[in-house]
């Protein structure tokens, strides 16, 4: 592995941590006075709390700053439509504008200067390449319908000034998009985990050997999937290619890569000041315990966000990477969602636990649902599933019912009705698949 390992800036990637912490700091108060001048918004929130930005003069100052919350951003368009006035630029200083998937309430509008979406979002993704290593040698497959929805945008636009070879693959079929994948002779693909491994799915339907094709490395984002081991495992083993998770969120950007030696994704702190806090108290946890991710954009011009609740639960690990990079880690990538999470039969569940334990099933496909009834109705959590292939005797499948049943009373504590679906019957999206459904 040691010879394949590349660096976008080694000198910031291999800093020391009390040299990074400075240099952060300086990026931290340049961004507070930068903000505090140009957006209103933040300018009240600061004022509020009393805080002026010269008095920010260590890093655990930063805590003194209140939080932003997606909702205030909502609100803040709401009220100043159509961008708000959070924001540091006007419309005219834009050059590409995006919205958020909008799956947990109304979108926000998000607009990019030069500056970010030319030199940032670079920065941002080469760090990204070279922790994948992928070279000018590499072909790039992406079966995305452009829009709205950043998704892989940046990450396109970012591996052709790289100099990969991009083939877009938006307006095709899945069935489409695998032949040209081949036709094109594509090393790399990305997507999200779900459809990533429904193409591997619709692959076998139709003859399609994936482990025998040039593709050697899948990028998957959106969603998670690439930090549940037996998601990984099961991409990884339907391509025959290595497995890679990128992190990032349209209001926030990219944040965070997985590098080669797979042992959790790197936070490109040089950009982003990252804290870990506990997402009921909202206090700081050391690292190693599980708690919400915070970011603060050190280098955002548009629309910087200073301790921003990304609800993504993670769990911070500070030791040097056998990569050679000192960055700070998140261990097993975003490990579930604090909104994501909701409370049956007196216990917290995160679909992610349901996804990892659903995985471990050879019998079943790894497209799934959650029925959750309302509170008190007396009705179990029902998990619909389909078999992983077709012709699987139903003796079989009712064995492995019982064994996923088994698990999840084991592990989670809930015991689950489930629901053996038809093959095909659980929708198939490219973007965020929709896993939670809360029945009334």
């Amino acid at each position: 592995m040691r010879a394949q390992i590349s660096y976008w800036d080694e000198r910031l990637e291999r800093m020391p941590q009390p040299q990074l912490r400075e240099y952060q700091l300086q990026l931290m108060r340049t961004r507070l006075s930068y903000v505090h001048e140009r957006s209103p918004f933040y300018r009240r929130k600061l004022d509020a709390a009393g805080i002026r930005p010269d008095q920010v003069r260590t890093l655990q100052d930063v805590q003194r700053i209140p939080f932003t919350e997606k909702e205030e951003l909502r609100l803040s368009q709401a009220s100043h439509p159509p961008w708000g006035d959070f924001a540091c630029i006007g419309p005219r200083e834009a050059v590409r504008v995006f919205q958020t998937s909008g799956t947990t309430g109304r979108p926000v509008r998000v607009m990019l200067g030069r500056s970010d979406w030319f030199e940032n979002y670079y920065q941002q993704f080469s760090h990204y390449r070279c922790g994948f290593g992928l070279t000018e040698d590499d072909v790039l497959f992406v079966p995305f319908n452009y829009g709205l929805y950043v998704a892989w945008w940046g990450f396109q636009t970012a591996m052709e000034r790289g100099g990969l070879m991009v083939i877009p693959g938006g307006g095709l079929s899945s069935k489409d998009r695998l032949r040209a994948m081949l036709d094109w002779e594509a090393t790399a693909i990305c997507g999200t985990p779900s459809y990533l491994l429904y193409l591997a799915e619709t692959a076998r339907k139709n003859g399609i050997d994936l482990p025998a094709s040039p593709i050697r490395k899948v990028i998957a984002a959106g969603e998670p999937g690439a930090s549940i081991p037996s998601t990984k495992k099961a991409i990884q083993s339907q391509w025959g290619a290595e497995c890679f998770d990128d992190i990032g969120s349209t209001e926030i950007s990219n944040f965070s890569f997985e590098c080669l030696a797979h042992d959790g994704t790197h936070v490109v702190e040089s950009m982003f000041l990252a804290e870990v806090v506990d997402p009921e108290t909202l206090q700081p946890l050391a690292d190693g315990q599980v708690g919400e991710l915070i970011l603060s954009n050190l280098c955002c011009e548009s629309m910087p966000l200073i301790r921003y609740r990304t609800h993504d639960l993670v769990r911070f690990n500070r030791t040097e990477c056998s990569c050679g990079r000192t960055s700070l880690r998140l261990d097993g990538g975003i490990l579930g969602r604090s909104d994501d999470m909701f409370h049956f039969a007196g216990v917290n569940v995160f679909p992610a636990q349901i996804q990892s334990l659903l995985h471990q099933v050879d019998e079943f496909s790894q497209e799934y649902q959650l029925v959750v009834p309302p509170q008190g109705s007396g009705r179990h959590l029902r998990v619909r599933v389909e078999p992983a292939r077709e012709g699987v005797p139903r003796g079989e499948l009712d064995a492995a019912r019982e064994r996923f049943v088994e698990m999840v009373k084991y592990r989670i504590t809930v015991t689950p009705e489930v629901e053996v679906c038809e093959i095909g019957s659980l929708p198939r999206v490219e973007g965020k698949a929709k896993r939670v459904i809360r029945e009334s």
